[in-house]
């Protein structure tokens, strides 16, 4: 998050997590299933591909090192999302800003839309979103407690069209 002064904070209430598979609870044993699954599935692998082959320990502690090399990648991903997760709901908050659209641009495939306030504060958006909306117009942009951007969205600015129209309706009738 480029621009911190520009957001403000909020209290986010996120949705209660229903029997969550990676808690504090239930994390040792998890660990302990990778670490029995690491140990076993050379002895399958063994038996049921390579039948030709004797077992010997060193063959064994290669498939370990095989088996290990694709299960912690995949283990430590999946504990990577889950940990940004579980902190993003126990911080409880998030940042919004209101911004202007200065000005839009597009290429072959994206959509950017410049804001202000801000020096260079272009934000990639949807093509519906830039499609419905007009330079002048005020977005909203929720954030995470990490910065990715949660949610960009059009505020619809209804009172100020009436205040305009009011003013000149008032301008053409006092002429």
């Amino acid at each position: 998050m480029k621009y911190r002064e520009f957001y403000t904070k909020y209290k986010a209430n996120y949705p209660p997590v229903v029997n969550p598979i990676f808690s504090k609870k239930n994390w040792w044993f998890i660990f302990l299933i990778i670490i029995g699954a690491v140990l076993i599935e050379p002895l399958l692998f063994m038996s049921k591909y390579q039948r030709s082959v004797a077992l010997s320990f060193n063959y064994y502690l290669q498939l370990i090192e095989y088996f290990l090399f694709i299960t912690v990648p995949f283990a430590g991903l999946l504990f990577w999302v889950n940990w940004r997760e579980s902190t993003k709901r126990r911080r409880g908050y998030g940042w919004v800003g209101k911004f202007e659209v200065i000005e839009k641009q597009s290429t072959l495939i994206f959509f950017y839309l410049q804001l202000e306030p801000g020096v260079s504060n272009k934000l990639r958006v949807s093509k519906g979103l830039f499609d419905k909306t007009r330079i002048g117009d005020f977005i909203r942009v929720r954030r995470d407690v990490f910065g990715r951007i949660e949610e960009v969205n059009k505020i619809s600015n209804f009172s100020n069209r009436i205040a305009k129209a009011g003013t000149k309706a008032f301008q053409t009738q006092s002429k």
